[in-house]
């Protein structure tokens, strides 16, 4: 059964890979030309990044009254984040690994549900905190176009829905409940057409509304906490800025602030919006046309582009399939909780369904990534 599994996640990752070897090959070809110096310097960056997505979900986990060691999260969130991109569920995947992980750990798992979602929530705080200052230097370039406002639009709309229910929650069980059957009868109504059937029943979302108002309860004791996440939000981002621009030196073509910052934005943006599994070559090429608009030369943006992507995506991936093994899942567990998580917990406790639906999007795109967004990947994530 061990085997069976593990065989089961690696042909994923093969399949994934296969069908996207053209990019691959792309960012192969774009790394020997690299100066390995800066490379290598790059890839400490990028284990640096993976640190931090694992302290801020460690972060949620302590708002929600849950204790869990770093050096367990490191590679259950790079697992989560592998799940998430070779078998793409909406957020789906990712959760139902950390779910998976606090039932054997015996952890309740809606408040697993409650720190994932504020993991997405404090994302998002990081990346709207960072947006204006991309949209402005794109503006004053005179790169800003419809394509970028929809995106943004798009982008801060996901997030200023889940920071309003996350302060509802904090405040009220009530008011979170009637704002999420709000939410939850608007997208019925939109997608019954489509779905012919009802996306998440009212009992559903009213489960999920207590399950994650319980969760939030914990952080009216210790409002000191919500600090730290918001930190390790930024110290996420800011990861991710210099491996772009490590990944700019190794071509001797180092981006000033301006082109660094625009090409971020324009990486991270793409990445939640993405028509793509986790943004592949969907990112690149936006990429590579804004950050060509900075005065970049258009090759040079474009190998540049590559080399970021082939940290923040494919690396991780690579990462991912090392920490499925360390994580050390007996199979029995990880086969029936991957799978069960939405049947035998949505038996017990239908609002598992709910929070995965509330998770998707972060796989519009998770940067999640960091998760993609997890943050890219999280744009991997993820997003990071």
């Amino acid at each position: 059964m061990r085997k069976a599994f593990y065989t089961i996640i690696i042909t994923l990752a093969v399949y994934y890979i296969f069908t996207h070897r053209v990019e691959l090959r792309s960012v192969l070809d774009v790394f020997k030309q690299a100066d390995w110096r800066w490379m290598l310097a790059a890839l400490g960056a990028h284990l640096l990044w993976l640190v931090v997505i694992a302290a801020a979900f460690q972060s949620t986990y302590r708002l929600v009254g849950i204790r869990e060691s770093l050096t367990r999260l490191v590679p259950l969130t790079t697992a989560a984040n592998l799940i998430n991109v070779i078998a793409p569920s909406y957020g789906a995947g990712a959760m139902a690994v950390l779910i998976a992980d606090g039932r054997q750990r015996k952890k309740p798992a809606a408040k697993v549900s409650t720190a994932a979602i504020l993991y997405l929530v404090y994302d998002y705080l990081g990346f709207m905190i960072v947006l204006p200052i991309g949209l402005v230097i794109l503006y004053r370039n005179g790169v800003l176009n419809t394509v970028i406002i929809a995106a943004s639009i798009f982008a801060a709309t996901i997030g200023v829905t889940l920071i309003i229910m996350a302060i509802l929650g904090i405040q009220s069980n009530k008011k979170l409940g009637k704002a999420i059957i709000w939410l939850i009868k608007t997208l019925n109504r939109i997608l019954r057409p489509v779905l012919r059937r009802e996306l998440i029943e009212d009992a559903e979302a009213e489960s999920f509304a207590r399950d994650v108002s319980d969760g939030l309860q914990h952080i009216r004791h210790s409002p000191g906490n919500l600090l730290v996440p918001a930190i390790l939000a930024l110290a996420r981002k800011a990861a991710m800025m210099l491996i772009l621009w490590m990944s700019s030196m190794a071509f001797r073509h180092p981006f000033n602030f301006q082109t660094l910052f625009a090409g971020f934005t324009t990486s991270y943006l793409f990445t939640i919006a993405s028509i793509t599994p986790s943004g592949v070559g969907f990112v690149e090429g936006a990429m590579t046309v804004y950050i060509s608009e900075m005065n970049v030369p258009l090759a040079t943006a474009a190998v540049i582009s590559l080399a970021y992507r082939g940290f923040t995506l494919w690396l991780t991936l690579l990462y991912g399939l090392i920490a499925i093994r360390w994580v050390g899942y007996k199979p029995r567990k990880l086969k029936a909780d991957a799978h069960e998580t939405q049947t035998t917990e949505e038996r017990k406790n239908p609002s598992i369904r709910s929070s995965q639906i509330m998770t998707s999007p972060i796989q519009t795109s998770n940067p999640a990534g960091t998760l993609k967004t997890i943050d890219d990947g999280a744009e991997g994530a993820s997003s990071s």
